[in-house]
């Protein structure tokens, strides 16, 4: 790695700016230190804040654009070693881009690091530079990835699973969920079955059928209105799905709690 293989700057935009759909042979890293914006990749659009880090492998179309004056410190590198791009791609989940937020302390260490790599990468070039080079651009990764792998994604994570336990009425997609905190799907599979042991959707129904079962032997709602309470738009649905899982059809598990007490 050499000085011609990077582009890394902490740039700044006004308002109303665009950058304009792009594809670059770079590993980037951008991480929004100040302002509101919005990135586009894959089709998908992500609203983005001071603390975001976007990471993108190379090839992939995106875009960006500012609600407020933003300013990003950008690091992008042509050619990464067999090791560093392990690394690239353990932080990104074996995906093409993630986002992820970092708490205010994380930001504020992160600003201090990318300071002084901007100060190195200014200097004369000696015998040492390259071999310097690659051991920052290494620090800059294993810092993100303590961060993901740490209590940041585990706050998102919970914040994911308290969304679940607290809208079950609501109709819920992966796709939905991932967005809410700037993960891919996969990367959200991935990490929400690690933490939690099931999958957002298995969460999901878990906590549907805890509360359709709390309802039945404690309350006097009609069988509808549980149904509506835990997300299924009409009784037959529900049924069949309670009875797929219990055995039962839920008036029949209503009864036959309320015959042995409750």
């Amino acid at each position: 790695m050499d000085r011609s293989s990077l582009y890394t700057d902490l740039v700044t935009y006004p308002s109303g700016w665009k950058m304009g759909t792009h594809v670059h042979p770079h590993f980037e890293i951008c991480v929004v230190t100040f302002g509101r914006g919005v990135f586009y990749a894959e089709d998908q659009v992500f609203s983005i804040q001071e603390g975001d880090v976007i990471l993108i492998t190379p090839g992939v179309p995106h875009d960006y654009s500012s609600v407020t004056p933003i300013r990003f410190a950008v690091l992008q590198v042509d050619h990464l070693s067999h090791e560093l791009e392990r690394l690239f791609f353990q932080m990104t989940n074996e995906e093409s881009l993630h986002l992820f937020p970092l708490a205010h302390y994380a930001l504020e260490r992160f600003e201090k690091l990318f300071s002084v790599w901007l100060h190195m990468t200014s200097v004369r070039p000696n015998k040492l530079f390259n071999r310097l080079l690659k051991t920052w651009v290494e620090l800059f990764m294993l810092f993100l990835l303590d961060r993901i792998e740490q209590q940041d994604s585990r706050i998102t994570l919970d914040a994911i699973a308290e969304y679940i336990r607290t809208n079950l009425d609501k109709e819920m997609r992966v796709t939905d969920l991932a967005r809410m905190i700037r993960m891919s799907e996969s990367g959200l599979r991935s990490c929400f079955k690690k933490t939690y042991g099931l999958s957002p959707k298995q969460y999901l129904q878990q906590y549907r059928m805890s509360e359709a079962k709390m309802l039945l032997t404690f309350s006097d709602k009609t069988v509808q209105q549980i149904a509506s309470g835990v997300g299924f738009p009409n009784i037959h649905a529900f049924s069949a799905w309670f009875q797929k899982q219990t055995g039962m059809s839920p008036t029949a598990w209503r009864k036959e709690q309320r015959r042995r007490g409750g």
